[in-house]
């Protein structure tokens, strides 16, 4: 006898995970985008002045060019991820790229009115990871803190980025002076297309997790001090990086 066991529809899920993966898109290549945005609105008022900026309009250009491959780097790593390719793996300097993230992300922080300091100290050392994925984690977690103090009239906006080798592992720590992630839901932002923001996709800190564990790393939060958040990255796996004598 047939049996009679209806066969279940799969589409809702399908939808769910390419709804899912359509916000990620988003929510990354928007970075990237906004960086060409200010700083080609930076190089037209250099270019503006009398007699022209031209140094510093040079410097602009540099930064949407930078910017621009960003974002084309971006979306072929999140093809890569929803494809369930491995992360093009490589040698990466951890200051270095750092410092190119707070490149791409200068002109959001002085048009937000964010003091940003920073204290590196992992110029000598490397990790084997997929530097573009790397970068889009440190964006997505300072763009998140900037976001957190948008709001705030009644104390200076403070970015805080930490690096350093500790316990054996190497650290990033990424604090801001915000009102905090509320202790019951310091989980849950992790929760694909979960958002404590208006208008959040809910995948930034989602896929941040899932990048950082599959290069064996760490990734958590906790309360700054004395307000805001502070997220730390850790790697126990990494290697001396010996400049280069010739």
């Amino acid at each position: 006898m047939a049996s009679t066991k209806p066969i279940p529809d799969l589409r809702p899920a399908r939808l769910n995970a390419l709804g899912a993966f359509a916000a990620s898109i988003a929510h990354e290549v928007k970075q990237p985008l906004a960086a060409v945005a200010l700083n080609a609105q930076a190089c037209m008022k250099w270019l503006e002045q009398d007699p022209p900026q031209l140094d510093r309009a040079r410097a602009a250009l540099g930064v949407v060019l930078q910017a621009s491959v960003a974002a084309a780097s971006m979306v072929r790593s999140l093809d890569g991820m929803a494809r369930q390719a491995a992360p093009e793996r490589g040698p990466v300097i951890v200051d270095d790229m750092l410092r190119d993230v707070l490149q791409l992300l200068r002109a959001e922080l002085r048009q937000q009115r964010v003091t940003l300091t920073e204290a590196l100290s992992l110029d000598l050392y490397q990790l084997n990871a997929d530097r573009v994925q790397l970068m889009q984690v440190i964006m997505n977690l300072v763009l998140n803190a900037i976001e957190a103090m948008r709001d705030m009239h009644d104390r200076p906006r403070a970015l805080q980025l930490r690096s350093a080798q500790l316990n054996g592992t190497l650290r990033i720590s990424i604090a801001d002076s915000g009102p905090g992630i509320p202790p019951a839901l310091t989980e849950r932002v992790y929760e694909p297309l979960f958002s404590t923001k208006p208008g959040g996709t809910g995948m930034g800190l989602a896929i941040c997790r899932d990048i950082i564990q599959a290069h064996g790393g760490q990734l958590w939060s906790e309360a700054a001090q004395p307000q805001g958040t502070v997220f730390h990255l850790s790697f126990k796996e990494y290697t001396l990086w010996t400049p280069s004598r010739s």
